[in-house]
């Protein structure tokens, strides 16, 4: 009978975190989830990938282990009566997490192909000492083995090699053990799990390679597929800032204090909730879910005044209005109910501002337009892509997902330089947005900033994990992984 499946066992000591990463890997919430030992007490089976003709790749969840050298003893022992007896009997009434620790390896020896071990990457391997009778019994069942790193966090990626690195030191001599790389339950990316997928095709035995480079091949088209509609929604909300505007009326000098502030704070509101819109869809298209908090900060220079100038934009004006301080106009959305469109909006932010910078613009037809400046688009990208790598680095197992208070210095640094790079086609795009009303040319403008987006995004991904090339491969004729 032709196999058709790939069975991996996912098991660790008690309490490393088995089944949140299990939850980030199945992209639903299964079995408990708490800061305490032996909380999953039975082994379950899921299903993890499947190919459209039906080949599969299933992952069991297992209870985690307590004491390793009993475990090992008592396994051992089962092949004369007194120890059957013993384990199935006694160890079941008296011990039932120690039982249960009995039928995870017995269902790894029984099941696996693989065994997905699950250690705390933060730990000295050489001190903690319940590794090495677990490593015993791994060996005992003699399976092959990838070490997965958890509770690594969000760190540079020199950090999380050097953490790799350690493990492997330890392990080096260790012939059960096939591959040892990062994925933390919290913070893991879709990108190493392709890793993970490459990594298994390598270990498995080669009848069974390709089952697992098909199933890697259609998940890589599905992530694929989930990459292009995030930037689709990025480029979707960019354009349409780009586009707004505010016309203010003709009006005397001492009515246009008012006018333009509430022209800015209607475009501030129409900013939030764009990117609300925007996060909702990034979440769900990542399988996710929740809630997210905004603040958009826009600044008196954040704003584009076409044509002549005009008494608002003296400087006499501006001292009027700032009463001796700069000020800018901030939406804070508070999205409580945010797949409900309910949105708190909070009132103005005083801040330094250095001076008042307008660029000016050719279209004299509507002299009293204004809109978005290109720093401030700038800027919207830099947010929208920073969010987009915090969603996609969000694990199920932390449950719903809420913005980072703030994002890793090393994620602003690398987008800021992706930026860098694409700053003049993105400048030559938003003034193509601002002066054109061609709806081919708004469609055509969408698509480049799609592909600039995409292209800035597969940028950073390669920088934080250069071993994922073969995951952006664009031709569909080869395999997306190679044994």
């Amino acid at each position: 009978m032709t196999q058709t499946s790939i069975t991996l066992s996912l098991i660790s000591h008690t309490n490393i975190g088995k089944t949140t990463l299990a939850r980030t890997l199945l992209c639903k919430d299964i079995g408990q989830v708490m800061d305490q030992a032996h909380v999953t007490l039975h082994n379950e089976e899921f299903l993890l990938l499947q190919t459209p003709d039906g080949q599969q790749l299933k992952l069991w969840d297992t209870p985690g282990f307590g004491n390793s050298h009993k475990l090992l003893a008592r396994l051992q022992g089962l092949s004369n009566p007194i120890g059957w007896l013993v384990s199935q009997v006694w160890d079941r009434l008296a011990d039932k997490p120690f039982w249960c620790g009995q039928q995870a390896i017995r269902n790894v020896q029984e099941e696996a192909d693989i065994v997905l071990y699950l250690v705390n990457a933060t730990e000295d391997p050489a001190m903690a000492g319940y590794l090495q009778p677990e490593l015993d019994l791994l060996t005992w069942l003699n399976k092959p083995v990838i070490v997965l790193l958890n509770q690594t966090g969000l760190v540079e990626p020199a950090q999380q090699r050097q953490l790799e690195s350690r493990w492997k030191q330890q392990w080096a001599l260790q012939p059960v053990i096939k591959e040892i790389m990062s994925l933390d339950a919290f913070t893991r990316c879709w990108v190493q799990e392709g890793l993970l997928w490459n990594c298994l095709s390598h270990v498995l035995h080669h009848h069974q390679r390709p089952i697992m480079m098909r199933l890697a091949q259609v998940w890589c088209e599905q992530q694929k597929l989930t990459l292009q509609q995030s930037m689709t929604s990025i480029a979707r909300m960019l354009i349409e800032t780009a586009k707004d505007s505010e016309t203010i009326p003709e009006r005397t000098e001492g009515q246009k204090k008012n006018i333009v502030k509430r022209a800015m704070q209607a475009m501030d509101q129409r900013l939030a909730h764009r990117i609300s819109a925007m996060s909702t869809e990034l979440i769900t298209l990542h399988g996710l879910s929740g809630d997210v908090a905004h603040t958009i900060q826009s600044r008196l220079e954040d704003i584009t005044v076409p044509g002549e100038r005009k008494p608002w934009e003296e400087e006499s004006f501006w001292n009027g209005l700032l009463s001796g301080a700069a000020a800018g106009f901030a939406s804070d959305v508070a999205t409580g109910g945010l797949s409900h469109g309910i949105f708190t909006i909070g009132g103005a932010v005083i801040g330094a501002l250095g001076g008042t910078a307008y660029a000016k613009s050719q279209d004299e037809d509507d002299p009293n337009r204004i809109s978005w400046v290109s720093d401030f688009l700038d800027r919207q990208t830099r947010d929208a892509i920073l969010r987009y790598l915090a969603v996609t680095h969000c694990g199920r197992g932390r449950g719903d997902y809420s913005d980072p208070r703030e994002f890793p210095l090393f994620w602003k640094q690398e987008t800021e330089h992706r930026l860098k790079e694409t700053k003049e086609a993105l400048q030559q795009l938003w003034k193509q947005c601002q002066t054109s009303h061609d709806q081919h040319i708004q469609q055509d403008s969408t698509t480049q900033l799609v592909e600039h987006l995409t292209n800035m995004t597969t940028k950073i991904f390669l920088t934080f994990y250069p071993e994922a090339e073969g995951l952006f491969n664009t031709s569909s004729a080869k395999p997306i992984l190679h044994p």
